[in-house]
């Protein structure tokens, strides 16, 4: 048979068809890989936060530090490998902290410096709604509640690892979850597809208005839109898991890391 075009056989089909693999399939893929996504950052956040206890302590710490430190989060100045395939690099910190203006790891030495250095550079790939995600959330508070949570430890004289499980409970976790609420309504002032409307009685279970709303995601920007409120959506529920660096044996592991 001679080559020819390939032709669509049923247009209402094949709106369905891309409807079902544009959202249902790859939404449902992507609702673990937005939640794994934001676990990854919890748990690297509690990392920072033990090596946070690291150079409070006089006898680690390399050089001095203001009694309150000046402690800020600003873009990355590490990545370990670019994407490919259309994805992007999707940095799990949500930013370089500084405290008193130099980098955290030159306060420290040996194995705990190039930790820290390297816990900056932490990316994943994935696609640019992710990273749009991710930036609406960090001009709406993640960084700050970053950079809170690491004054926190760095301020604190309790025990080590009571103050970073403090920090992370109490200056992090609100504000983390304050700031993608933040974002997602940032997003909702943005077009987005109408709600589902639900059938009753003879029409029980039927998506009443589903033409209405494949209609919406022909459109990029709102589908777009869709996608990047559904990923704040899974790192909100991510932070009810408490990440496995926050046990005390992976605290102790860090506080333990030799000086030198």
């Amino acid at each position: 048979m001679a080559k020819s075009r390939r032709t669509v056989p049923d247009r209402a089909e094949a709106k369905q068809e891309r409807f079902r693999h544009k959202m249902v399939q790859r939404f449902s893929s992507d609702q673990q890989r937005a939640k794994n996504h934001g676990l990854a950052r919890n748990g690297r956040v509690a990392e920072v936060l033990c090596f946070m206890a690291l150079i409070r302590d006089p006898a680690r710490r390399r050089r001095p530090i203001l009694p309150v430190p000046n402690v800020s989060c600003t873009a990355a100045v590490r990545q370990f490998f670019r994407a490919d395939d259309g994805e992007q690099a999707a940095h799990l910190l949500p930013g370089q902290i500084s405290i008193d203006g130099a980098f955290p790891w030159l306060f420290l030495a040996g194995p705990a410096a190039r930790q820290l250095e390297n816990l900056f550079g932490y990316v994943e790939p994935l696609r640019a709604d992710y990273n749009k995600a991710d930036s609406a959330a960090e001009a709406n508070g993640l960084t700050d509640a970053f950079a809170d949570a690491c004054r926190r430890v760095l301020t604190s004289r309790g025990e080590p690892a009571a103050d970073i499980v403090a920090a992370y409970e109490q200056v992090w976790q609100p504000g983390a979850l304050a700031a993608f609420a933040a974002a997602e309504a940032q997003k909702r002032s943005k077009p987005t597809p109408p709600p589902i409307e639900r059938g009753v009685g003879m029409e029980y279970g039927m998506i009443l208005n589903f033409e209405e709303r494949m209609a919406a995601f022909e459109d990029d920007s709102i589908w777009a839109t869709y996608e990047q409120l559904s990923i704040l959506g899974y790192y909100k529920v991510a932070m009810e898991d408490a990440p496995r660096q926050l046990q005390p044996r992976a605290i102790r592991e860090i506080l333990a890391l030799p000086a030198a």
